[in-house]
């Protein structure tokens, strides 16, 4: 496991949870067992941070199993992306802990750059405000200007939309929204998008950091959108600012957002600036 060694190559001892590389069908393991290790992962006091290995499915399956007063007795840094943004809502939802929307295992085990691997350990480990996680000569592109200040939130866009009428469903009123996802055709990007707007859960954001969505799959009947067209007809009547192209999620060298710190977007100047520690 190459993400492992990168671990270890920094003095750290990465501690392998004990059914990491169970099965189960589809599934990383049992439900039961997996949310044991992850509430073991925080009830342990020789851990420091937690990190997934991969992102997948299945972590709506185990929330329910989850020993949530003993994550909220033990808060510690919590990182992953993709079906990790369950996670991301629970942890929010249940222990109101700052986590971290950012590159897992397997990512620093692939294809991550030197300053995506650089951004992740100074996050966990500086206890001082980022600054800018975006800025100008990043190139990110401005859908809709705008300067707004918020609580980071968001992630994977299908995951947000599987919350949707769940104990752990998004409320993301004065927040700045996270949305990225991976190997969905236009029309399912679509038809997500709507459903998150219809649902209200956006009705008070104070505006959105988009990433994209990598590998998108072909259509069978050719689209009149492209992404940014997209995400502009979606979202754009909302009216607040918004930020896209920002390497989140799903792309070899994500960025490491702290969600439920805040930060101040700039859409026009094409800057994201997190003002609050993320550690203590």
């Amino acid at each position: 496991m190459r993400g492992v060694e990168y671990i270890a190559s920094l003095g750290y001892r990465p501690v392998l949870a004990t059914h990491v590389f169970d099965q189960y069908g589809y599934l990383a393991g049992m439900d039961a067992a997996r949310a044991a290790d992850f509430t073991e992962m925080f009830e342990r006091c020789d851990i420091g941070a937690v990190m997934c290995a991969r992102g997948g499915y299945g972590a709506s399956r185990m929330v329910d199993c989850i020993d949530w007063d003993t994550v909220c007795a033990h808060p510690k840094p919590f990182v992953g992306y993709s079906d990790i943004t369950t996670l991301h809502l629970a942890m929010d939802r249940h222990a109101g802990i700052v986590t971290f929307h950012g590159p897992m295992v397997t990512t620093l085990g692939s294809d991550a750059d030197d300053q995506c691997r650089r951004m992740l350990i100074r996050t966990l480990t500086e206890p001082t405000p980022l600054g800018y996680v975006v800025a100008p000569e990043d190139r990110a592109t401005c859908l809709v200007s705008g300067q707004v200040r918020g609580r980071l939130a968001g992630g994977c866009l299908s995951l947000l939309c599987a919350a949707l009428a769940t104990p752990e469903e998004p409320d993301f009123g004065g927040c700045i929204v996270l949305l990225e996802d991976t190997h969905e055709p236009l029309y399912r990007v679509d038809r997500m998008l709507t459903q998150i707007v219809r649902s209200g859960c956006l009705d008070e954001a104070a505006g959105f950091v988009i990433g994209t969505v990598s590998n998108l799959v072909d259509d069978v009947a050719p689209c009149p959108f492209d992404l940014h067209e997209l995400w502009a007809d979606v979202l754009g009547p909302l009216g607040r600012p918004m930020l896209a192209d920002v390497p989140i999620g799903h792309v070899p060298s994500p960025l490491t957002i702290p969600l439920g710190c805040t930060a101040e977007l700039d859409a026009g100047a094409g800057t994201l600036c997190v003002l609050d520690p993320a550690v203590a």
